[in-house]
């Protein structure tokens, strides 16, 4: 199914997968019971396969530079492994619950590893400076920011980092400031 959808930009249909697979619709309905449950493995299939080829690092020692880099360069990374997935995800969304329901559960994720990953530099704030500087940060490193960088400004993978790396540097400075 993932082989599908990065070849389509699109989500196949149980008839696809099952001749992709080389086997007879039914038997896909016996691993899942419903095209939902296909879905729900292979998002469960690419997470898993995101986590093992860009774990998070220990980035306590690197210097703020460093990590807001180390940052952009692993989500860079991993937007441009996802975004043929990603892109098929979000235009299902709205006419599909499991969907929704997944990309909502992936945000949260996502969330909880950017505060883990810069943790140092969201210390000194207030809880309300923290959650609107966590808000900004979400925004600006975001899979649909990124999209829309390589897609509709036409950057390279590299510019298009640069941008995300500029974008929290500046975050984290003007946060500094207030």
């Amino acid at each position: 199914m993932l082989d599908l959808v990065r070849e389509t930009a699109d989500v196949p249909t149980v008839e696809a997968v099952a001749e992709r697979a080389n086997v007879s619709r039914r038997s896909v309905f016996r691993h899942f019971p419903d095209s939902n449950d296909l879905i729900v493995a292979a998002t469960a299939h690419q997470q898993q396969d995101v986590d093992e080829r860009f774990p998070v690092r220990d980035l306590s020692r690197l210097t703020p530079p460093e990590r807001v880099r180390a940052v952009a360069q692993r989500l860079g990374r991993i937007h441009e492994v996802v975004t043929p997935v990603a892109r098929a995800a979000h235009a299902i969304r709205h006419r599909n619950p499991v969907v929704d329901k997944l990309l909502k559960a992936d945000a949260l994720t996502y969330r909880e590893r950017l505060c883990k990953m810069l943790d140092v530099e969201l210390a000194p704030y207030t809880a309300t400076q923290r959650e609107l500087l966590v808000r900004s940060m979400i925004a600006a490193s975001s899979w649909s920011h990124w999209h829309s960088l390589r897609r509709d400004q036409g950057l390279s993978v590299l510019q298009a980092r640069q941008v995300v790396e500029h974008t929290l540097n500046a975050l984290l400075s003007t946060a500094a400031l207030n």
